[in-house]
């Protein structure tokens, strides 16, 4: 993640002297395109300064090392290093130590773009090569390396009779850790990524092992949950190695449905109703006709077409697309053999996944989903507007609200992401019940309840990260 450094950042930026008359959005916008005709020589140096090493994560011994060199606590010595390596180690940390050095992961894919004020010159831990996945004998569980990709998940899964909850609504080639220090949109038709998650298994600040929350059982129920009170801000208050998943059992009968809709009204209602359907709906993935031909190149797109996976038993599946067709009254055309993009062989998945990120994306709106027809044809015209051809991907919950992410054809320079940004909450501001949860429009939030939340989020930051090594704040 990255919001507590850049929102400390923010708030002390803005008790700058030469800065305290600059409007606070100004500001926020000046910082994100690295503006320097506003601000300090300074400033510019730590928003472009970047972690000094890479170090590629095998085990989490390795971590726990690094974690207590940086801490302070051993000599670099004690990381094994060849002489080749310990030389390069030593001499890009030993430049301008006037920073405390911290370590930040890095997601196997990024959906929308970085925080605005990277680590600074400390160490980046890749997990590409942490990717080992263990599924329970006795009940539907696995613990997940951090560097395991989502669609290995899915597909071993379903091998060895489990299924995968959850799937991402933007269908990037995601690790499981991106949930936690990304922003992979993974989410279900009856709950989000976080509400598969039974523990962490983590290294605490110190070097330490610590587990956070349970594995064979979820902790919701208790009256101290620290996981899921930090678990969209996880990777700043731990390094995340492992992930406790709660599975489900593979379904003796399941099948994709595919329904097309001419027009934003027929689909917002036929969402609406089919957010109060009953069991056996696993997901449901919407695309406008932009997003849909990025997914299908092969196929026609449709205005709107709208997936769904429905598992029930031999007896009950018939049943329950008959409810589901009820509940869709309004389509264009129905199929079944419409592939969906998260079950096609892993070669394929990847290749849809790099064309699905060449758009710029800015974020995540939820949204009632009987206003996401709408929603999604003024996002296309301010794409218009703004000669950025939109898309829009989204997944519909149980709850009646629709998760969408807009894409843009446009170029992915910070200045054209800015202004983007900018008019996505414009969209969103007039549409009742809507809101807009990017990471720049976290920073431009001033609702005084979502403050006194950061600031308690940043005071326990500093408490667990006593020892500043887990992307530790700084200031300007």
């Amino acid at each position: 993640m990255g919001l507590l450094r850049d929102w400390n950042y923010v708030e002390r930026a803005v008790q700058i002297p030469a800065l305290s008359e600059v409007i606070r959005e100004a500001l926020i916008r000046a910082l994100f395109v690295r503006d320097d005709r506003v601000l300090p020589a300074d400033l510019i140096g730590d928003l472009n300064r970047v972690p000094r090493v890479t170090v590629k994560v095998k085990d989490d011994g390795e971590v726990r090392k690094l974690v207590r060199v940086l801490n302070g606590e051993e000599s670099t010595v004690s990381l094994g290093l060849n002489a080749e390596d310990y030389h390069y180690f030593r001499t890009q940390l030993g430049v301008g130590r006037t920073r405390e050095f911290g370590l930040v992961p890095r997601p196997r894919a990024l959906l929308t773009y970085d925080w605005i004020v990277p680590e600074q010159r400390g160490v980046q831990l890749d997990f590409s090569a942490y990717g080992a996945i263990e599924f329970a004998g006795d009940g539907h569980r696995a613990i997940a390396q951090v560097g395991a990709t989502w669609k290995q998940l899915y597909d071993d899964a379903l091998s060895k009779g489990h299924a995968v909850p959850f799937v991402p609504t933007v269908p990037l080639d995601f690790a499981v850790g991106d949930g936690l220090f990304g922003d992979a949109p993974f989410a279900s038709f009856r709950g989000d990524f976080g509400t598969y998650v039974n523990g962490l298994r983590t290294i605490s600040p110190y070097g330490h092992r610590a587990r956070i929350g349970f594995e064979e059982v979820a902790n919701n129920g208790t009256a101290y949950d620290l996981l899921h009170a930090t678990l969209p801000l996880a990777a700043e208050f731990f390094v995340p190695v492992e992930v406790a998943l709660r599975l489900e059992a593979k379904p003796a009968n399941r099948k994709t449905l595919t329904y097309s809709f001419e027009d934003g009204p027929k689909l917002s209602a036929a969402l609406d109703r089919l957010s109060r359907s009953g069991p056996g709906i696993g997901w449901v993935h919407v695309t406008d006709a932009v997003a849909a031909k990025t997914l299908r190149p092969a196929v026609p797109p449709e205005a709107f077409t709208v997936q769904l996976s429905l598992a029930a038993t031999a007896t009950g599946l018939a049943a329950r697309e008959k409810a589901v067709d009820a509940a869709m009254a309004g389509f264009k055309s129905k199929g079944a053999e419409t592939p969906s993009p998260f079950e096609v062989p892993a070669a394929a998945y990847r290749k849809t996944a790099e064309a699905v990120g060449r758009s710029v994306f800015v974020g995540e709106v939820r949204i009632p989903a009987k206003l996401l027809g709408d929603f999604i044809g003024k996002v296309r015209a301010f794409g218009d507007q703004s000669s950025a051809r939109a898309g829009v991907y989204a997944s519909l919950r149980d709850t009646g609200i629709a998760s969408a992410f807009p894409s843009f054809a446009a170029p992915k320079d910070r200045d054209k992401v800015y202004d983007l940004s900018k008019g996505v909450r414009t969209i969103v501001s007039g549409t009742p019940g809507a809101a807009f949860t990017s990471r720049l429009a976290h920073l431009w939030e001033e609702e005084p309840g979502f403050l006194r939340r950061m600031a308690l989020l940043r005071s326990l930051k500093l408490e667990i990260d006593a020892a500043h090594v887990v992307q530790p704040l700084i200031a300007p």
